[in-house]
């Protein structure tokens, strides 16, 4: 069955990868490949998947105003999504058969196949029976028929609404834990239907009653950028989706436009400016409302950007100052744009990248290359990514000396495998042998860096030998693991005897069934190690004798 999706949601491989780390896209290959993406639906711009992984995950995905955007409720804390979007996002690439797609007006389909065989009595009974034993069942009932097309509720009425949801999960302290997320699925779906009722504006309000409760309920959730801060910005990018749908006339948005500033400056909480500022962009697309947006910012500008050791002032400042150069430049005020950029290019990293995209649009690519360069100078490595990469762009072409000595930069920064893979095709062989290899391993072992980078380097090489010397010096049972497949069957003898040595003060280190768990992994992964069956006997012997009181762990080893 076909995803009926916008160009945007159906991404390539390579988009797909851009959007998170190689080891979470590898993941996410294999988590697509082995059928841990169970079942994805479909509600209008927005799409729910469950992924099998430690727990059943549920991925939600929101298209509109030509972008994308993901949660996943797992712990995933790091740099790009997680796994389990991208296992998500992969399946809606490829369309894949195999994986049960379930189109929401599908559904609905079905469902009235059977509405049109039952009569008004038996259909009268089923609900009254059901309202009896749901309550929500019944809510939504009265909801869903109180809003065809006609205004009946407030935002007081939805907030009020929305609240109660969040009182049913907290405990008597007001406070959510982790994990326990309120069902917002409801309202999305009711202002789907006022929409479709052509009462789009009764849309908008739910929205902006939903935004609102998840902000103003922020202190009382362990979740500060997680399930609740996903479904905030939701809740916005579809406020703003129906504004946008509603064709306002600029004295009918001016409304809006202010509504969304002032959120802005209130700065309630403030880990949600930033969309609030999206909020803006999206709504202000015609002149007049640029201009009201520009009127409104004025006497906030500082004419002095704060010191950056000022933290909270500096940022405000920066951010306000990006407002003002978006405003310039959607309205094409050259010469405004041109005399704040020069004041401010040097205080801010994407100041500066926007300086030098903005004299290449306007054909000064000489002078965005000389600002692109000074920004090096004036920006610290990891604030100069994207300056670099721009300049790569000039570089590739113009300077392969400085092209080359950027992606050596750029990997060692960044540790982008596509930065790798271009530097050695504009290397000899002699060259990346004797100076460019030697310099990535030389810098990359010295500091902080990604876990593994050495040996994936290595790995990357067929220098097999130091990869198994760089993850035996570790010490790391977990780094034993994750490099098993590549190692462990080139080295069996260093590789079992080395997971021999870790396994017992591993299994020491806590206690626990998910622990016990991840011990029966490491257990079977040695198992699969071809030579050492006595020797593994030995160990499951000694384990069983050891943790003899603890019954979850022989619960766990049953399995190996």
């Amino acid at each position: 069955m076909d995803f009926k999706l916008s160009g945007k949601t159906k991404l390539t491989l390579d988009e797909i990868r851009e959007l998170c780390t190689e080891s979470s896209f590898e993941r996410g290959v294999n988590y697509y490949k082995t059928g841990r993406v169970i079942n994805i639906e479909q509600s209008g711009k927005r799409i729910i998947a469950t992924v099998q992984g430690t727990d059943d995950y549920t991925v939600t995905i929101y298209e509109g105003n030509n972008r994308i955007s993901a949660t996943c409720t797992c712990p995933y804390d790091f740099e790009g999504y997680c796994k389990h979007i991208v296992a998500t996002l992969i399946a809606l690439s490829l369309n894949d058969n195999k994986v049960k797609v379930v189109n929401k007006k599908e559904k609905e389909d079905r469902s009235k196949v059977i509405l049109n065989n039952l009569s008004l009595d038996e259909l009268k009974m089923f609900l009254n029976t059901e309202f009896d034993k749901n309550q929500v069942f019944k809510e939504n009932f009265i909801i869903y028929f109180s809003g065809k097309g006609v205004k009946t509720r407030n935002l007081r009425d939805y907030k009020k609404e929305i609240e109660r949801s969040y009182r049913e999960l907290s405990d008597r302290h007001g406070f959510i834990k982790y994990g326990m997320n309120v069902d917002f699925n409801k309202y999305y779906d009711l202002a789907e239907r006022f929409d479709e009722a052509g009462n789009t504006l009764e849309a908008v309000t739910i929205f902006q009653a939903l935004s609102e409760v998840i902000a103003e309920n922020m202190e009382n959730v362990d979740d500060s950028d997680g399930y609740y801060g996903g479904e905030f910005f939701h809740a916005i990018a579809n406020m703003t989706y129906y504004l946008n749908k509603l064709e306002l006339k600029h004295e009918e948005k001016k409304r809006h436009i202010e509504y969304f500033f002032n959120k802005y400056i209130g700065n309630e909480p403030d880990y949600f400016q930033e969309y609030y500022d999206f909020a803006l962009r999206e709504i202000c697309n015609l002149k007049e409302d640029l201009k009201f947006w520009g009127k409104l910012l004025k006497p906030y500008l500082s004419e002095k950007i704060p010191d950056n050791n000022q933290w909270t002032k500096y940022y405000q400042a920066i951010h306000l100052l990006s407002m003002e150069l978006y405003i310039l430049d959607s309205l094409n005020d050259k010469e405004g744009f041109y005399q704040l950029i020069q004041k401010c290019y040097k205080k801010d990293h994407d100041f500066c990248l926007y300086y030098a995209f903005r004299l290449e649009k306007d054909g000064q690519h000489q002078k965005a290359i000389e600002i692109a360069e000074e920004g090096l100078t004036l920006f610290p490595p990891h604030l100069s990514k994207e300056i670099r990469k721009f300049l790569n762009h000039h570089y590739k072409i113009d300077s392969p000396e400085k092209y080359k000595q950027n992606l050596v930069s750029l990997f060692i920064e960044n540790q982008d495998w596509d930065d790798y893979y271009n530097l050695k095709k504009v290397c000899s062989e002699k060259e990346w042998q004797e100076i460019i290899f030697p310099l990535l391993i030389n810098s990359l072992s010295e500091g902080y860096t990604r876990g593994g980078i050495v040996t994936d380097l290595y790995l990357k090489e067929n220098m097999f030998e130091q990869a198994l010397q760089r993850v035996l010096s570790q010490k790391s049972i977990y780094s034993l693991s994750l490099y098993h497949r590549y190692l462990a069957e080139k080295y069996p003898e260093k590789y079992f005897y080395a997971y021999l040595e870790l396994i017992i003060p591993f299994a020491d280190s806590t206690m626990g069934r998910t622990h016990y768990r991840r011990i029966v992994t490491y257990l079977k992964q040695m198992k699969k190690i071809r030579g050492f069956e006595a020797e593994f006997d030995k160990l499951i012997c000694l384990l069983k004798t050891k943790y003899a009181n603890r019954p979850a762990f022989l619960d766990e080893m049953k399995y190996l």
